[in-house]
C-alpha cells in the first residue's frame, strides 16, 4: 500500500519511527482520537446509508442522499476549523484494504441482490 505519511494524521507532528513505515499516529492518543471521531461521524452516517439503500423510495422522497452531503459538508467545515488541512479520513485505497484484510469485503465475488 503506498498510503504513507511523514505526519501523524491527527496532531499533524512528524512520525519519528522509520522502522514503522505503516505507522499513521504519534501515539494511542492521537489514534484514538482519531477513530472516536470517525466512529461518531459513521454512526451518525450508517443509518442514512442503510435507508438509502433499502428503502430507496422513502429516502429518496426525504431527499436522504442531499442530507448525506450536506452531513459530509458540515463535517468538512468542523475539520478546516480545527485540524488546520489534515484530513479526518484515510484514503479510500487505505479503507478498502482494510476492509479486505479484515474480511469485511469479498474479493472478486458479484454483490447479489437477495430481495
Amino acid at each position: 500500500m503506498s498510503c504513507r505519511s511523514t505526519e501523524c494524521l491527527e496532531c499533524g507532528n512528524a512520525l519519528t519511527t522509520p522502522s514503522k513505515p505503516e505507522r499513521l499516529f504519534c501515539s494511542a492518543a492521537c489514534r484514538q482520537t482519531f477513530n472516536n471521531r470517525r466512529m461518531q461521524r459513521g454512526a451518525e452516517l450508517y443509518d442514512l446509508f442503510r435507508s438509502l439503500r433499502r428503502e430507496r423510495t422513502e429516502a429518496k422522497a426525504l431527499n436522504v442522499w442531499t442530507q448525506i452531503c450536506r452531513l459530509e459538508l458540515a463535517w468538512q467545515m468542523e475539520d478546516e476549523k480545527t485540524r488546520e488541512g489534515r484530513k479526518s479520513y484515510v484514503p479510500a485505497k487505505r479503507a478498502l484494504a482494510n476492509l479486505f484484510d479484515k474480511g469485511s469485503l469479498p474479493r472478486g465475488e458479484l454483490l447479489v441482490n437477495r430481495r
